[in-house]
């Protein structure tokens, strides 16, 4: 039986000792075990409402999910929980702000937090960066020092595409922090996938 790229793709992850799971070792293993249309095909589901979000694979260690972003789809402005993440472009683009907190508010802390009881308020962000993904694998990483961020499908010319991305979560992510930056409120958010069946 042959095993496709996505099989590989997890059972490489899943051979990673836990001193490798660094940055950099799984941004070099996703790009070094390619992917085929065929193999992500069947997670590729869009939704008209919001991006979908479906789950190739959970274990204790790793969750990979396959999202579909039709355009001007996006995540709200959100962090990671201290989780390492890992977005992989499949097809069309992808686009990365990047924010910080602005030191001087609440709980500089909560860049890494996922567990606030009530909305915080008075938070302050600052936009530190921002990148668009064009090519195909190219993969961009979320750590401690990247931790607050939103990404989507920039809607912006007549004939815009469907970007489909695979994200790779270090450890399972199942909430985060949202960012409302006009409102200058946090709170938190708990992740849902739109399958229930594992690969």
């Amino acid at each position: 039986m042959t095993i496709s790229g996505l099989q590989a793709l997890v059972a490489r992850l899943e051979a990673l000792g836990p001193k490798d799971i660094t940055t950099r070792a799984v941004q070099a293993l996703m790009a070094d075990t390619p992917l085929e249309d065929r193999d992500i095909d069947r997670f590729v589901v869009p939704r008209s409402d919001r991006y979908a979000r479906q789950l190739v694979h959970r274990s204790p260690r790793f969750d990979v999910i396959v999202l579909t972003w039709l355009p001007g789809q996006s995540t709200p402005i959100h962090n990671h929980a201290g989780n390492l993440g890992w977005v992989q472009l499949v097809r069309g683009r992808i686009r990365e702000d990047r924010y910080m907190l602005v030191p001087s508010c609440l709980d500089s802390g909560l860049d890494l937090a996922a567990e606030v009881g009530e909305p915080q308020r008075g938070i302050e962000l600052r936009e530190i960066g921002s990148t668009v993904l064009t090519e195909r694998a190219a993969i961009a990483t979320v750590d401690r020092l990247r931790a607050i961020h939103r990404i989507g499908n920039p809607k912006e010319h007549p004939r815009d595409e469907v970007t489909v991305t695979l994200h790779v979560y270090s450890k399972p992510h199942d909430a985060c922090l949202t960012f409302d930056s006009v409102e200058r409120t946090c709170s938190r958010r708990e992740l849902q996938f739109d399958n229930s069946a594992l690969a």
